[in-house]
């Protein structure tokens, strides 16, 4: 039984680092627009009920406290909202951050995963071989 052939440490390091960045790239947007979802349904939950304005808050004469952040009816209301206040860039404010965790996180891991893998096939062909 012949192994396939495996991958040099480099390869699997930089396979890694590409597949996690086209991923991260096509993706980002959507993961934007849950991100600012998940903010104003947690702003909502916490004015329920509050009809004071919070100390740090600034105060607009009313008694309800000012709110900066957009109101959005739904994933693709959030998408279009980002796009017509920033244009493509919009869609991917914030990615560079988000990149370098997780290229790095998914380069080492593949590389790992390729390594670990490289090195349980040849204890296996020495174990053979002594049979």
């Amino acid at each position: 039984m012949t192994l396939p052939p495996s991958l040099t440490a480099s390869e699997a390091f930089v396979l890694g680092a590409i597949s996690k960045m086209v991923a991260t790239v096509a993706t980002y947007p959507l993961q934007l627009a849950q991100v600012l979802l998940r903010l104003q349904s947690k702003d909502d939950a916490d004015d329920f009920g509050n009809d004071q304005t919070c100390a740090n808050e600034p105060n607009d004469g009313g008694n309800q406290p000012n709110k900066a952040a957009k109101s959005y009816s739904g994933m693709i209301d959030c998408l279009q909202q980002q796009f017509a206040q920033g244009g493509i860039r919009g869609l991917f404010q914030g990615m560079n951050a988000k990149l370098l965790s997780t290229v790095l996180t998914a380069a080492f891991t593949f590389l790992s995963y390729e390594q670990t893998l490289l090195l349980v096939g040849n204890m296996h062909k020495v174990l053979m071989n002594d049979v």
